[in-house]
């Protein structure tokens, strides 16, 4: 099984506009929470633009800042 991380999840998101259900079962259950709330706020507030998916995990962000 390959690695596969949020950072990959969206990236395949905003080339393609979908993701698979084995690419989902792939990721690990923090990744995968932060992916779901992550569409939710895009499908909400940017009106489906691929481009304004966050790239970067925002709670990985946040552990190296500390």
């Amino acid at each position: 099984m390959s690695d596969y991380k949020y950072a990959d999840a969206v990236k395949q998101l905003q080339e393609s506009g979908a993701i698979g259900l084995v690419d989902l079962k792939s990721l690990p259950h923090e990744d995968l929470e932060e992916l779901f709330e992550e569409i939710k706020v895009w499908c909400l507030y940017a009106g489906g633009k691929t481009e304004k998916l966050c790239k970067e995990s925002k709670k990985k962000k946040k552990k190296k800042k500390d």
